[in-house]
């Protein structure tokens, strides 16, 4: 492990490496360059966590499971390319990425986490593959930029705090499938002006749409 080693700009991992441990490279601040080898499987949680000067990382295909909080406070992040054998993304996985700006989920992507994309400040666009059936609570809690996002049909729930604070978020349709909407879940959306509700909706939490001060249809 290589655990605050701050002093660490760039490392090269040799492809004897299957699995990347727990906390495995988190609070390295001054890592700007790693290349991960085919031969890696999965990252552990935290793995990257803290990496402040981390700009770009590409995960190879061998790559099928995401740690909780495994890029985590990344803010200079801005661009990562996910493997497409991934199934799912872990708690918290990119919180705190301050200047991730898009990021595209390969359709082998299952679920989001709790929290997985909480404080992307800049993140502007992503596409949510049909392939996924779960969001997580909070899941893109306080993302300021981010304006447009889809929702698939496979979803069948939007939980607690989902778009939390989303306040350039202006329009979203909600798809049939979707249930039941949790609590806060579009909280201080200002800017959201339209959104469809489906019939299918048997639940929606209080304070679902709190301060959406610009929402004029529904």
């Amino acid at each position: 492990h290589f655990i605050e080693f701050t002093s660490l700009t760039q490392i090269t991992i040799p492809s004897s490496v299957t699995i990347f441990g727990n906390r495995c490279f988190s609070g390295c601040s001054s890592l700007t360059d790693i290349t991960i080898p085919s031969s890696v499987t999965s990252l552990g949680d935290e793995c990257f966590s803290g990496c402040y000067s981390l700009i770009q990382i590409a995960l190879p295909s061998s790559v099928t499971s995401l740690g909780d909080r495994c890029f985590s406070n990344c803010s200079s992040m801005t661009d990562i390319t996910i493997s497409s054998s991934l199934t799912s993304l872990g708690d918290e996985c990119f919180s705190g990425c301050y200047s991730l700006i898009q990021i595209a989920i390969p359709p082998s992507v299952t679920s989001l986490g709790n929290q997985c994309f909480s404080n992307c400040e800049s993140l502007k666009q992503i596409t949510i593959p049909s392939s996924v059936t779960s969001i997580g609570d909070s899941c893109f809690y306080d993302c300021k930029s981010l304006a447009r996002i889809t929702i698939p049909s496979s979803v069948t729930s939007l939980k607690d705090r989902c778009f939390w604070n989303c306040s350039l978020l202006s329009q979203i349709i909600i798809p049939s499938s979707v249930t039941s909407i949790g609590q806060d879940c579009f909280w201080n959306c200002s800017s959201l002006e339209t959104i469809t509700l489906p019939l299918s909706l048997s639940s929606i939490a209080k304070e679902c749409f709190l301060d959406c001060k610009s929402l004029k249809e529904m």
